[in-house]
């Protein structure tokens, strides 16, 4: 079995679309990979590898822990599954995301809207909030 795959997985297609929306969020978001690293209790190397699928350790692609998700996804404020690639679904050997660029760029379209429309949905509670709050 080629040193890439875990099991019946290309492991290091789901490693690259982990770690490309990883790079999109924290993107989004506005924080360095220092930052992140501080908010979630790891070292800026971790977040660095993670975000290029790598790992210090044969077969030298990134296997994050689910506790180490849980605690990005904390740092990020988004729901875990928004960094795991295709939940929801029956795997393939291979990611879909990784399929062809316009998959990956499809990934970014819905990062993208996930955190606009997170935002677009803060604003419109925020509005609510205030017009509440004066009586009307």
């Amino acid at each position: 079995m080629p040193s890439r795959e875990r099991g019946s997985l290309e492991w290091d297609t789901y490693a690259d679309s982990f770690a490309h929306r990883l790079y999109l969020i924290r993107k989004e978001r506005g924080f360095s990979q220092e930052e992140l690293a501080h908010r979630c209790g790891l070292h800026r190397n971790a977040v660095s590898n993670l975000e290029r699928g790598t790992s210090n350790r044969a077969p030298y692609i990134s296997d994050p822990q689910l506790s180490t998700v849980y605690r990005l996804a904390r740092a990020l404020d988004v729901p875990p599954l928004w960094l795991l690639p295709d939940v929801g679904m029956l795997l393939p050997a291979r990611s879909r995301e990784q399929a062809t660029a316009m998959a990956l760029s499809r990934v970014e379209a819905e990062v993208a809207a996930l955190v606009a429309g997170e935002r677009n949905d803060d604003t419109a509670a925020e509005l609510q909030n205030s017009d509440g709050a004066d009586g009307r």
